[in-house]
């Protein structure tokens, strides 16, 4: 007899990740088989997996529902086009274990011949093969198939409905029943036509069952040889997460608001973490799935990527959504403040009204276990409090520890039909900050919010999505539902005046501009892991992969920025001398310097490193491009085309490890004025300082009743008898506050103190100018 050889198809179920490539399939050859046959045969081999996220032998099996359907053909090696004669037309092959080597056609448990008269139970019946097989120069059966030595190429490409019955396309179109797939035949190779097949599902659920193939090219050195057939899931998998940045303060009881007109976000509907569309976009939750080689047979073909799958998405009529929601936040928060009040409650603590009820429904203590105010509590129970509170109360308040929504048995993603053009989603949350020095002090906030552009949420099959939130110190949201209040997180800060006749209640109130567009950034291979969990510490690794920047507006019609520039599109690096650095302070910074400005207010804040008066100095940084046109977005490293001005793109492997900020100028600042800041102790350091002696004190001369640059303004105490007792410092935004009835003193040319002298008031000067901002801060690590 003589030597055979002979063909395996092997078949490996992938999994894959737009942001990891660990989990895409592998095309490459495999080991070659030593025995060998003249006859084509369809295997299952087990072999080691050569990605994480791969399955092969039964394991892959199990995947397909023990099924797929294959088109094959065959011709002449050609570099970027695939053969086009039909060998495989549309066959059903078919899984069973332990049946190897029963024919001629089995040596791997995967047989075809004969299967278009009696179908896979539950998986294609004998009428749904002959309706995709009704042409007059479709198969009639499924024989076995020879290789053919005097042709030089075979190609292939495939799908499975895995778990789900695939039928036939109705002529009415009706959507298919649950467990259902509604598939077309694989169009036949023919010259300058797209080949591909359909699939229609009624849910993702279904969908999450069905997989297919790009095409896999087998030259004539391999025929002997197994081929890898590695099938790619037809949905995408999504998940969410929320972090926050705010210093002195947790944040809990985070809920969704829908009604993106209401802009206090008081219509909660749902606890569901919440994704929005925008507009009258809306997101399939059924429909029609094609699948395209859209290069297959081309004469004009001259793309590398022929054997890649195109795949869109018609949803069904009345059915998508203007949502998409991914479960409840879940327990991924790394520890409460001792002193925090809802949190680490010692034992012994007299509980307050609202602590033991906070306790009570915590461990579900009732009638004579339960708590009242008053009522010391157990260690135990103290113990068992802040266990639960530690669970499930508190965002993560670090980027490595984000609170994820839905099940960790899923590593928190969520099938959904692919989305595969693009479109913007938004974030629109309220929450309550509590205050963590042991106070119990809370902050409602209402109405915030933040928008992903489009370019990173088209859903690809196959390839699974992480969007992450930070709530920070510079919030968009509202902490009043009263009309005209402002927006925004505004830090309280006080200064003590030392001065004998001085008002022990001076204060000082500082303005910030908050600015409210949406910061998206992105780094291609930052990986999220599989649990959720960050394999590095901080937000970015210094490397080769570029990290992306985008803009998005936040207003009623959320737009992606497109004038992104070296003007209003900047990198710093960022420097301390203490105070923390978050979005806030370097917003402060960036309204609010100490070094004196040169040239235009609208290039000075930029041009010349700001040094804050919160002590945080802003360094241009250079390795950022404004005029990219492309983000590769590990999506089969393929690049996203983008309009100039759209994306700007940071040169992460020139940065050290440190703190950064990215910046974006909504509006260039048209003055800088100098602010004056009343210092709490000039006694040893006078000479930084203007003094001002209090009978210099006069009323205020403004004919527009409005602060002036230059000038310091007091309100005059008086007792019951109108007698003077004090002056108390006032702080204004020079062209905004009123100064109707206030006293003043001219320090625009005066010098800085030669003498210290008790009883002066003494100021030191900052230069505020008048641009809008939106900040993210970046940390980089090695």
């Amino acid at each position: 007899m003589k030597k055979k050889l002979f063909f395996a198809a092997v078949a490996i179920v992938a999994l894959a990740s737009c942001t990891d490539n660990e989990f895409i399939g592998d095309n490459s050859p495999t080991t070659q088989q030593e025995n060998a046959a003249d006859e084509i045969q369809f295997g299952l081999s087990v072999q080691n997996t050569t990605r994480a996220g791969e399955f092969v032998g039964a394991t892959a099996a199990e995947k397909l529902g023990g099924m797929f359907v294959v088109e094959g053909t065959k011709g002449s090696e050609q570099t970027k086009s695939p053969s086009t004669t039909v060998v495989f037309d549309n066959y059903l092959v078919g899984y069973t274990a332990n049946t190897a080597g029963k024919t001629e056609s089995n040596t791997h448990n995967w047989e075809y011949v004969g299967l278009n008269t009696t179908g896979i139970t539950d998986r294609m019946t004998a009428a749904t093969w002959s309706s995709l097989h009704s042409g007059a120069t479709d198969a009639k059966s499924q024989t076995v198939k020879y290789w053919d030595y005097s042709t030089t190429q075979y190609d292939f490409y495939a799908y499975s409905t895995g778990t789900c019955e695939a039928i036939p396309v109705p002529a009415t179109a009706a959507a298919p029943a649950a467990s259902k797939i509604q598939v077309s035949r694989i169009n036949q190779v023919t010259t300058d036509a797209p080949t591909g097949f359909t699939m229609r599902a009624a849910s993702a659920t279904d969908l999450k069952q069905c997989y297919y193939t790009d095409v896999t090219k087998v030259l004539k050195a391999n025929y002997g040889a197994p081929v890898t057939l590695t099938f790619r899931n037809m949905t995408a998998k999504v998940r969410m997460a929320l972090y926050e940045t705010v210093p002195g303060y947790s944040v809990r009881a985070v809920e969704f608001y829908q009604d993106a007109t209401t802009t206090l976000g008081t219509d909660i509907s749902s606890n569901q973490a919440t994704l929005f569309t925008v507009g009258d976009d809306k997101l399939p939750q059924s429909g029609i799935v094609t699948v395209l080689y859209p290069r297959v047979g081309t004469s004009s073909n001259t793309a590398a990527d022929y054997n890649k799958a195109s795949v869109t998405v018609t949803p069904d009529a009345g059915t998508a959504e203007t949502k998409q929601e991914f479960g409840t936040l879940t327990a991924q928060y790394a520890g409460v403040e001792a002193n925090e009040a809802y949190g680490k409650i010692v034992a012994g603590t007299k509980l307050t009204a609202e602590q033991a009820a906070a306790v009570n429904a915590a461990l579900s203590l009732t009638g004579s276990d339960a708590y009242s105010a008053g009522g010391e509590i157990t260690d135990a129970h103290a113990t068992s409090y802040f266990a639960a509170i530690s669970a499930k109360s508190y965002l993560g308040r670090t980027l490595p520890n984000a609170t994820f929504a839905g099940s960790a048995a899923d590593s928190y993603y969520k099938a959904v039909i692919p989305n595969t053009d693009g479109k913007a989603l938004t974030l629109r949350v309220n929450y309550t900050l509590v205050a963590t020095d042991g106070s119990g002090e809370e902050i409602k906030v209402y109405g915030a919010k933040a928008v992903v552009p489009p370019t990173y949420t088209k859903w690809l099959p196959n390839y699974a999505y992480t969007y992450i939130f930070k709530i920070s110190d510079n919030s968009n949201g509202k902490t009043s539902t009263l009309a005209g209040d402002p927006e925004g997180l505004f830090p309280i800060t006080f200064d003590a005046v030392v001065a004998n006749f001085v008002d022990a209640n001076a204060e000082q109130t500082t303005v910030t501009t908050v600015a409210t567009p949406s910061i998206t950034t992105y780094q291609q291979g930052h990986n999220t892991g599989t649990d959720g969990a960050y394999t590095v510490p901080n937000e970015y690794k210094v490397g080769s992969n570029k990290l992306y920047v985008q803009v998005m507006d936040n207003s009623s019609t959320p737009a992606l920025v497109a004038d992104l520039s070296a003007s209003n599109s900047l990198l710093f690096s960022v420097a301390t001398t203490g105070a923390p650095i978050s979005e806030a302070t370097v917003m402060d910074a960036l309204l609010n310097r100490t070094n004196t400005p040169t040239g235009s207010p609208a290039a000075s804040y930029k041009d010349a490193s700001p040094v804050g008066r919160n002590g945080i100095t802003l360094m241009t940084n250079a390795n950022i491009n404004n005029e990219a046109t492309s983000i590769v977005n590990g999506v089969d490293n393929q690049p996203i085309t983008v309009t100039k001005g759209k994306v700007a793109e940071i040169n992460i492997a020139n940065l050290s490890e440190g703190t950064y900020a990215y910046v974006y100028v909504q509006t260039a600042p048209s003055t800088e004025e100098k602010v004056y800041n009343v210092a709490t102790d000039a006694s040893t350091n006078y000479t930084k300082y203007y003094a001002v002696n209090p009978s210099d004190i006069v009323a205020e001369t403004s004919s527009t009743d409005k602060a002036e640059a230059g000038k310091v303004y007091f309100v005059k105490n008086v007792d019951q008898t109108g007698a003077f007792v004090s002056w108390t410092f006032i702080q204004t935004k020079v062209g905004e506050s009123s100064v109707a009835g206030l006293f003043e003193v001219d320090l625009s040319s005066a010098s800085k103190a030669t003498s210290y002298t008790d009883g002066y008031f003494y100021f030191d000067v900052y230069y505020q100018n008048t641009g809008a901002y939106a900040v993210k801060v970046i940390k980089v690590v090695e």
